[in-house]
């Protein structure tokens, strides 16, 4: 949803596929840079990570790790060619956040301040760190979370797609979904207005689509203050 923007520059993916029942791909990806370039960032990093992890063939358990890194260091490489092109696309980047999927084993990689929870029964995990300024402050030492809460720097990202140079994917490693998980990703218009235990409570007492439709509908409520994006996938 756009929420209170006049453009939305979230995009996500949810991808079966029909000849191999047994993978999922999620992808979630926050555009930043101004309308047209945050759009377009998120729009490209989506197209090129689902480009890499189907082509020329799927990832398996084996390599599955690496083909999402290199997926998302192609993506990366991507938006900085069409900033470089494109004099009204300069600046352009994006936070992505990808869940592969292989039977009941996941694997997730980010670059910036989207998210990937885990929900299991009556507690909910967050599996992502969030890659901004603040956050690397408060790993650091420098800060202490209270300090960090008083400063509107929450959002500022220190890693993202599309800033010059390389970048470094996090990686959450092979793990295994229990029957009744959910996994949750969302971007930060979404968890920004709506609290983990919100998150949990839908992805606990709500189909799929019902629990991400019920925290779209509690953060415009909230109110939210950007676009706003979340994908569930639960295992059953």
């Amino acid at each position: 949803d756009r929420g209170p923007k006049p453009e939305n520059e979230d995009t996500i993916l949810v991808l079966g596929l029909s000849e191999h029942p047994e993978v999922t791909i999620l992808i979630v990806s926050d555009g930043m840079g101004g309308a047209n370039a945050g759009a377009e960032a998120s729009q490209t990093a989506v197209s090129v990570i689902r480009r890499e992890l189907t082509s020329p063939r799927i990832p398996t358990s084996a390599d599955a790790e690496d083909r999402i890194i290199e997926a998302i260091q192609e993506a990366h490489r991507a938006i900085n060619r069409m900033a470089s092109s494109h004099a009204s696309l300069h600046g352009m980047g994006c936070t992505v956040v990808v869940a592969v999927i292989i039977d009941d084993t996941f694997w997730i990689g980010h670059v910036g301040d989207s998210r990937a929870y885990l929900v299991r029964e009556d507690e909910i995990q967050q599996l992502t760190q969030d890659h901004s300024w603040v956050n690397s402050q408060i790993r650091e030492g420098k800060m202490t979370e209270q300090q960090a809460a008083s400063l509107q720097l929450g959002h500022v990202l220190d890693r993202a797609l599309g800033i010059e140079g390389d970048v470094q994917v996090d990686i959450w490693p092979d793990d295994v979904l229990e029957e009744g998980d959910a996994l949750v990703l969302c971007t930060d218009g979404l968890y920004g207005v709506v609290n983990q235990a919100e998150i949990l409570r839908a992805a606990t007492t709500l189909e799929p689509q019902e629990a991400a439709d019920r925290l779209v509908a509690l953060a415009l409520a909230a109110p939210a203050r950007d676009n706003l994006s979340a994908v569930i996938l639960k295992h059953c």
